[in-house]
Parts: C-alpha cells; structure tokens; sequence
C-alpha cells in the first residue's frame, strides 16, 4: 500500500511543482500530509487480494472543486485551496499494483509509473511508450472493464488551472 501511495503522491506533487507556484518545502510539506492521510484512510479497505474491491473508495477525484485528501492535505500544510494548480478535472485510482489516472472526462486513462513522478527525469514520457505501457497492461489483465481505445497523453498544461 505504501509505494502505491508514495507514487500517487509524487504524481500530484509533480503537477504542483511544474505550477512553478509553491516553494519545495511547501510542496514536501503537502506530500507528507497527503500521503499520512491516505494511508489512514486506506488501512483497513486495502485488499491484495481483491484489487477492484474498495476502488471507488481510493479514488481521488477533482471535479472542478478538490477531493477531500487533496483539501485535507493542503490545509494540514498551511495551504490555501487557491494555491494549488491541479487539472479542473482529475481522476487517480489508486489500487493494489496499480496506480492510474485520468484527466478530463472523456481522458484515457494511463498508468502511473517511476519514470512518471521521478524529479530526476522532468520529461515526460513520449506518447509511444505510454501506449504500449498501457496495452500491455490491458493485456495482461484479466479483466478489463474499463474500454481504453482512444490515444494516451500525459498532463496537458491547457487543462491545468487553479483550483
């Protein structure tokens, strides 16, 4: 459960840091208090054995207004909802083995990766890589209940505005 959450956090902290308006010891701050609230809070409905099961429960959603743990982490490190820039709308499901998300309602949704949240690489993934990532993914996975057909992109600065 740690490394699932250590990587969703880094994935929003990454979208924080790219805003260019909060300080690194504002946005460590932030990271630590969301990943402490997310464990917590997914301690008893994580099951290995069951990654489906609790899903919707460990979903992080923005839908034009910020997710309880995004809104809960940022006021716990003396941040204003204003302050953060993060996508109108963003979804991360953060699963057993699985970490992914979504911008944008009709967004395809892409798994999370080391190569994704790492500071020591601030490119981001060429859409080639992404896309075979996924259909190999999707391949191996025994059951696909979500139909992902369309093109995979990674964070679109355009949809990226203060929350």
């Amino acid at each position: 459960m740690k490394a699932e959450v250590e990587m969703a956090c880094r994935f929003v902290t990454r979208m924080l840091r790219g805003s260019g308006k909060l300080s690194e010891k504002q946005i460590e701050s932030f990271h630590k208090k969301m990943k402490e609230i997310l464990c917590a809070r997914y301690k008893h409905h994580w099951h290995p054995q069951n990654p489906l099961l609790g899903s919707g429960f460990r979903c992080i959603r923005i839908n034009h207004s910020l997710d309880p743990v995004i809104a809960e982490a940022a006021q716990a490190s003396g941040l204003l909802n204003r302050d953060l820039t993060l996508p109108e709308e963003l979804t991360v499901w953060i699963d057993p083995k699985s970490v992914a998300f979504r911008i944008g309602e009709n967004g395809s949704i892409c798994d999370i990766d080391e190569s994704m949240v790492s500071q020591e690489n601030t490119s981001k993934p060429s859409k080639d890589a992404l896309n075979s990532r996924n259909q190999e993914r999707r391949k191996r996975s025994s059951m696909n209940l979500l139909n992902c057909t369309k093109d995979v992109v990674s964070f679109p600065v355009s949809s990226c505005i203060p929350c």
